[in-house]
């Protein structure tokens, strides 16, 4: 049976919340590399949650700003965000792994709270929209 594409998609904005909620709770923190690492991934799920709704039945695809691209080809709601998409992209991997970012840095040295917060609301953002697509 195929999946129901409303049901699917609210499972994936579902996800994305907690990490949204989680990218907030490090910026709090001070911990902007996790916060920008949460924006992204808040951000990722959010997009392909939409995707799933205009029929995707499969997304592999990783980068913020190509997922975004593709929404915005179906939505031009996602316009302003899919510039943005290119600055998250930068948080999937180097906010996370020591051989990602130039010796001697590790990760949590390196992303300010400029950034962590510029990425939470880019991530807000994207939700938003994406939750806005929802029927009903």
């Amino acid at each position: 049976m195929k999946p129901d594409p409303v049901v699917t998609s609210k499972r994936w904005l579902r996800q994305a919340e907690p990490d949204l909620i989680a990218g907030e709770r490090d910026f709090q923190a001070a911990d902007y590399s996790e916060s920008c690492y949460h924006a992204e991934q808040a951000s990722q799920k959010a997009l392909k949650g939409f995707l799933f709704l205009t029929g995707e039945r499969r997304v592999m695809e990783h980068s913020v700003f190509v997922l975004a691209t593709r929404c915005k080809e179906r939505n031009a709601s996602f316009e302003p965000v899919v510039e943005p998409g290119r600055i998250l992209d930068q948080y999937y991997v180097g906010t996370r792994y020591p051989d990602a970012v130039l010796e001697p840095a590790a990760p949590f040295e390196l992303y300010s709270q400029d950034q962590a917060r510029q990425a939470l609301d880019t991530a807000g953002r994207i939700i938003r929209i994406s939750r806005s697509q929802l029927p009903g």
